[in-house]
């Protein structure tokens, strides 16, 4: 038999690609749906994701409630990031990422907005908010946001900017929950949202590259592992092995669950596949440019 040629063996790979991440992306939408039933619909659920907000009052000063609105301000400025990102491509006649980027904050913005005002959350004793707060938009859309800088990929891009993307959108999370803003879940489910609705936009793009470094695909196992460990901390704070500090499991639980998904949603995602990447040499020449990996 003869040896595949490259661009077979190109096809077969983006094809495993795209496979990957239509699972990925429906388990972050089978865990979105999963979340907002258990923890909005049911009694018991309202009730843990209520308690959530009492977890940290040790963190809540007047700097962490005046963060309240500052979260509008790294949301924007995230956002912002990504539209300088989308421009540079443009700018360059690469239209395919900044498309599939717009659509991907547009749509998460959408559907949190719309979950807010029209998903139902009754009256089931919860001594929280009386209004339904799932998901947290400014977590899935500062999630996006990240995401979309990964795909237009930009001349400035570089791993440390990755880690700082990450931090500032587990900000976003936990601030949201620190200052009261949103329940447990919100901020869960606003990662989940962003998870499920990029890696859809992804695989339906067929044109992300793969994960290819030790380094992420580590992260994405790590991811993993957070939120398992975290649904074993809840478990236990939900009683199922014994008594304990509840106080203390419940908040690892969420901790673990948020950054996890978080870390594994920015992980899994790299930049659109390009023909030609180049950059300006001092002579006048141009040299490919290699994505971050």
């Amino acid at each position: 038999m003869s040896e595949p040629t490259r661009e077979e063996s190109t096809r077969e790979d983006r094809g495993h690609r795209t496979r990957n991440l239509w699972l990925v992306g429906l388990a972050y939408g089978g865990a979105f749906v999963l979340l907002y039933f258990t923890a909005v619909l049911t009694a018991f659920g309202q009730l843990v994701d209520a308690g959530s907000l009492s977890l940290f009052g040790w963190m809540r000063s007047e700097a962490w409630l005046a963060f309240y609105d500052g979260r509008d301000i790294v949301m924007y400025c995230v956002v912002g990031a990504a539209v300088v990102a989308a421009l540079s491509d443009v700018l360059e006649h690469r239209w395919k990422a900044p498309l599939y980027s717009a659509a991907l904050v547009g749509v998460v913005a959408v559907i949190s907005l719309l979950m807010k005002e029209f998903a139902p959350r009754p009256d089931l004793g919860d001594w929280a908010y009386a209004h339904n707060t799932f998901p947290s938009g400014h977590t899935a859309i500062t999630l996006a946001a990240a995401v979309a800088i990964i795909w237009c990929y930009p001349r400035w891009m570089s791993p440390v900017l990755v880690l700082v993307l990450g931090g500032v959108v587990a900000f976003v999370a936990l601030g949201s929950l620190f200052s009261m803003a949103h329940r447990a879940s919100d901020s869960i489910g606003g990662a989940l949202l962003a998870g499920a609705v990029s890696c859809a936009l992804a695989a339906l793009s067929r044109a992300t590259q793969p994960v290819s470094s030790r380094l992420r695909r580590g992260s994405v196992i790590a991811g993993g592992v957070m939120v398992g460990v975290g649904l074993l901390y809840l478990a236990g704070a939900l009683g199922f092995f014994g008594g304990g500090d509840h106080a203390l499991t419940l908040t690892m639980a969420i901790l673990l669950c948020t950054l996890g998904v978080i870390v594994s949603v920015l992980a899994i995602h790299r930049p659109f596949l390009v023909q030609a990447r180049t950059r300006a040499r001092p002579g006048g020449d141009r040299a490919p440019r290699t994505p971050v990996t």
